[in-house]
């Protein structure tokens, strides 16, 4: 070993040590079991050498020092460590040592990615054969959860539905029409049950179409059918995709309206890069999925829209005048039927205090370690915005904000709480660091376990809607073993990695800096709704819900499969 990789990996270790050692885990029993492992990882990873720089050292090194400062800002907030002089200087050797352990990964990885391209000259899987495999996993799934599962927003939606509740655009409107509309059809038809059942299989059918069809197209681009198939059965017989697509809710059609629309962004762009050309039907396509996303979650046009404009830029501005007009229809339609239809039809919006989870976490937090420091002016205001301002320091909760959020009046000046919300943290800046770190890191830090959504296998007793007779034919004990089971799976570390939303997260950073280093910046357009919904999460009232940022798993899959077209192709 050269003597400077000796000295980083005498850094490496001894930031691991620290980071064990401030989480007060105890190896005493399994010390060298832990340890001499960690130790070969380590030597050998620096022993690794690179034929180049591929990522730009700068960009990095930035990445790893953000990267080692989640890392450790997670241990900091759960254990509530005391920054004395010792722990600032243990902290210092931790980051440093991280930062070279990250830096160094990241420049393999990229290394790795550009001498095994997964691209060949094979056409791939058909969309049947990958039909054909994830119907067959989901069935393997609905069959002991019969006649399907029922979210609590579901619910909700139905007790919108059916009269008994008012209709509001809180959970999109079209997506409430259909689900109540098919439930009641197999309602009249048969029972509440076949309803449930009838809307299940339909939801299932859409959303295997649109998974098979997106693994189909980008397998066009010269995927092995081997990897393809191995994708299909992933999709398939994971606790992910699986449970979403079986269960009464929103979120199973936005994660597969998603991923078609990434899937459209993806084949879009290799058509304008590298062949040269722009076909019609899938301007049509992208614009159909981004009013799909857009109408099925209501934040949906923040994701889409940056994509589309810039569209309108690459090539020199040749397909402007197309990429403009689809731009306009979706804005139009989207307009339309939020300002135009829904008023028409006194479905109330969204409410105000959605918009503003963050900002009140923040407040929150202020109010409750900071109490005496609240001004005359700021508690009037207060006062005026929340239903009871005096207890939002005890409704604080990090990772929630539904707490306060829902504090909230329904009316209230906005101007006024966000100059005093300005005020606020500009007096104690640390204050809303640390309240958006807690209450947003489960969204990016990738070694946390991944989430799976086998909380869908239940009809959910949240808003229950009583006037509807829905009910399991199988046997809890069966119901329960197969969660425990799938759980168990989901839990193993080579699997539970693939299901991690966070690494998929890091995953589209690494490749979005490589490209836009490497080729330029309209190669990231794919990318750029990833990293929109991030943003999203971010502003969201809970931590780390993979109701929020469950679609960007399938969608990094798809993205993978562009990174790698565009290296061979653009190299």
């Amino acid at each position: 070993m050269a003597r400077s990789n000796f000295f980083k990996f005498l850094i490496i270790m001894t930031g691991i040590s620290l980071l064990f050692d401030f989480q007060k885990i105890n190896l005493n029993s399994m010390y060298l079991l832990v340890y001499i492992p960690i130790m070969i990882a380590v030597y050998l990873l620096l022993n690794i050498p690179l034929k180049t720089v591929f990522l730009n050292k700068n960009i990095s090194y930035i990445l790893s020092v953000i990267l080692s400062l989640i890392t450790i800002g997670n241990v900091c907030g759960k254990l509530g460590i005391q920054f004395e002089l010792i722990n600032v200087c243990k902290l210092i050797v931790i980051i440093v040592g991280f930062t070279i352990l990250f830096e160094k990964t990241f420049q393999l990885l990229i290394q790795f990615s550009t001498e095994k391209n997964l691209i060949t000259d094979e056409k791939g899987i058909s969309w049947k054969k990958s039909f054909f495999i994830i119907v067959l996993g989901w069935v393997i799934y609905l069959l002991p959860f019969l006649p399907g599962n029922v979210a609590g927003d579901g619910n909700f939606q139905l007790i919108e539905y059916f009269g008994h509740a008012a209709m509001t655009n809180h959970h999109p409107f079209l997506s409430t029409m259909l689900e109540g509309g098919i439930l009641n059809l197999g309602k009249h038809i048969l029972n509440d049950n076949f309803g449930l059942f009838l809307y299940v299989i339909i939801q299932l059918l859409i959303c295997c179409l649109i998974y098979s069809y997106c693994i189909f197209k980008v397998s066009t681009l010269g995927i092995n059918k081997k990897i393809g198939i191995y994708f299909s059965i992933f999709i398939g017989f994971a606790p992910y995709w699986s449970f979403v697509s079986e269960t009464l809710h929103k979120d199973g059609l936005f994660i597969a309206f998603f991923a078609l629309f990434i899937t459209s962004l993806v084949m879009m762009s290799v058509n304008l890069f590298i062949r040269k050309r722009l076909i019609k039907k899938q301007l049509i396509l992208l614009t159909v999925s981004a009013l799909l996303v857009c109408f099925w979650r209501n934040d949906g046009i923040y994701m889409v829209i940056p994509s589309i404009i810039c569209l309108i830029f690459v090539n020199k501005r040749k397909y402007w005048k197309i990429f403009t007009c689809s731009l306009l229809v979706l804005l139009s339609v989207y307009v339309a039927f939020n300002k135009v239809l829904l008023p028409a039809l006194d479905v109330a919006p969204t409410e105000k205090r959605e918009m503003l989870s963050l900002p009140v976490q923040q407040t929150s937090r202020y109010i409750k370690y900071y109490p005496n420091e609240i001004t005359k002016n700021q508690r009037q205001v207060l006062k005026e915005t929340f239903n009871n301002s005096t207890k939002l320091g005890e409704l604080y909760n990090p990772n929630n904000a539904d707490p306060t959020k829902f504090n909230l009046k329904d009316q209230f000046n906005v101007k006024k709480y966000i100059n005093i919300w300005i005020e606020m943290g500009l007096r104690h800046p640390l204050v809303y660091l640390a309240a958006t770190f807690e209450g947003t890191n489960a969204y990016y830090t990738p070694w946390l376990l991944a989430q799976n959504f086998t909380w869908c296998g239940a009809i959910s007793d949240w808003s229950k809607p009583n006037f509807l007779d829905l009910h399991y034919i199988t046997p809890k004990r069966l119901r329960s073993s197969f969660i425990g089971f799938v759980n168990g799976v989901a839990s193993l570390p080579f699997i539970n990695m693939f299901l991690n939303d966070s690494l998929a997260i890091w995953l589209g950073i690494l490749m979005a800096a490589f490209m836009w280093r490497k080729f330029g910046f309209k190669y990231l357009i794919p990318i750029i709704p990833i990293f929109m919904n991030l943003l999203i999460c971010i502003a969201s009232p809970v931590n780390g819900l993979i109701r929020y940022s469950g679609c960007v798993v399938f969608a990094i899959y798809i993205l993978l499969t562009y990174y790698f077209y565009v290296l061979k192709f653009r190299n």
